[in-house]
């Protein structure tokens, strides 16, 4: 190819891909569910942290050992839940600040 573009063969193989891809129902399914995914994560993460800090306050308040416990429990399975999510914003932004570099 010389850079002038896609010749008419290319196109209509491309057209043909597409189409195919486009057709695919299970492939459709999993692009939409890894869209959604992380929002339900993050609400999940949000409303178990919010859950960890009422834990926290009532266990430093009233010192019940089953208080302690089940704090330590909400606090291991919300930074079980958080950091992949923290992870993937670290990096979502560390690509947008290398494109804006490019640009």
């Amino acid at each position: 190819m010389d850079g002038a573009g896609l010749s008419d063969q290319e196109r209509s193989a491309l057209s043909a891909i597409e189409a195919d891809l486009k057709a695919d129902r299970s492939l459709q399914r999993i692009l939409r569910a890894a869209h959604t995914r992380p929002r339900h994560r993050t609400l999940a993460a949000c409303l178990l942290g919010a859950v960890t800090l009422a834990l926290l306050v009532a266990a430093a308040v009233t010192v019940s050992l089953p208080l302690i416990w089940g704090f330590a429990a909400a606090w291991t399975l919300t930074v079980v839940l958080a950091l992949p999510l923290v992870g993937q914003w670290i990096r979502r932004r560390w690509q947008r600040r290398e494109h804006a570099e490019r640009l």
